[in-house]
């Protein structure tokens, strides 16, 4: 007796309409080619009772759609750059707690003039920790349970801020919250199989920024250089620099051994980077006030950034883009028209 097929059962339901939505994410010939033979797969593979797409379908379908329009462009290496642009920026995030930690939240909350939340000098330190528990589940568990744990970090750094001003806490202020935020976002593509080195980096940025802090502090002889926030504009905008060029350094290495991936993750980098140095950048182009940009002038400067940095990327995109097409144009002109392979005889001129 034939066992039914769950994918002919779901023909027409509210299930397939939602499936076939998420199809917008792969070209339109693809779609058209390709679109009922996927929804169907999916359909195939789902319990009775159903709905709504699976959390890891809708991912699935979305990452693989994206994937498909990057090949068509020629861009694979922008997909390959994604878990590198992640371990880079939870090594940054790692990097950023550890110090705000020591430096700022452990400090004597009368510095900053503040009351003080527990053993720390503001409510922005369950971030910073939630960011060293995430980098230490990139280390002891890799993959999905790490992505998962950078997507709690991410919705605890945009939720702590309002939570703050509910219970009437002080929180960190936008100039840090803003570029960590950028960085978790990118921490969303950690590899699901990272070599020894990516499962390492985090713990081994932490200890090193914590020898670092340590050895600063014994240096400082019993000064006061950070203390609180408002003490770390100009550092911070150091360690942004500092962070697109070492991964600047990584991608021109790789692009010596014909692998774009450092390149792309260059650019999708520059925005975070680029945010940390937001504060100095307005108070130079728009002046300070009260001893730091108008709100007005930050968020001026903080979205010039972002659409630089999109700006950049879309220019990255079409450039290549271009440049497949004419590949792929070339390629079709050498072809025999007969059998349809490419004429290994030479070019006369």
């Amino acid at each position: 007796m034939n066992q039914p097929n769950p994918a002919q059962h779901q023909a027409g339901s509210p299930l397939e309409s939602r499936y076939r939505r998420l199809l917008w994410a792969y070209p339109g010939d693809y779609q058209a080619e390709r679109g009922d033979e996927i929804v169907g797969t999916y359909l195939d593979t789902v319990g009775p009772g159903r709905r709504w797409p699976s959390p890891h379908d809708a991912v699935d379908l979305l990452g693989a759609g994206l994937r498909e329009r990057l090949r068509g462009y020629g861009a694979l290496g922008l997909v390959a750059a994604l878990p590198l642009a992640a371990t880079a920026a939870l090594s940054a995030l790692v990097a950023v707690s550890v110090f705000l930690l020591l430096q700022v939240e452990f400090e004597d909350p009368r510095f900053a003039g503040l009351d003080p939340v527990g053993p720390f000098q503001t409510l922005g330190a369950v971030i910073w920790l939630g960011w060293l528990v995430v980098g230490l589940a990139a280390t002891t568990l890799p993959g999905s349970w790490a992505r998962t744990a950078a997507a709690g970090g991410l919705l605890l750094t945009v939720a702590v801020p309002p939570v703050a001003a509910v219970l009437g806490q002080p929180g960190p202020p936008l100039f840090v919250l803003v570029p960590a935020v950028a960085l978790g976002l990118a921490t969303l593509a950690l590899p699901s199989h990272p070599g020894w080195v990516a499962r390492g980096l985090p713990l081994l940025t932490a200890g090193c920024v914590t020898a670092a802090s340590v050895a600063f502090s014994a240096a400082e002889n019993g000064g006061n250089m950070f203390t609180t926030y408002g003490s770390t504009p100009e550092l911070l905008a150091m360690a942004g620099g500092l962070l697109f060029a070492l991964v600047l350094l990584v991608g021109l290495g790789g692009a010596l051994r014909a692998d774009d991936a450092g390149l792309w993750a260059t650019l999708l980098l520059a925005t975070p980077a680029g945010l940390f140095g937001a504060d100095q950048l307005s108070q130079g182009i728009w002046g300070s006030q009260g001893g730091g940009p108008t709100p007005m002038a930050y968020a001026t400067t903080t979205a010039s950034i972002l659409l630089v940095g999109a700006a950049l990327l879309a220019a990255a995109l079409a450039g290549q883009a271009a440049r497949h097409q004419t590949v792929r144009r070339r390629v079709l002109d050498d072809a025999c028209p007969t059998c349809g392979h490419r004429s290994t005889a030479p070019t006369r001129t």
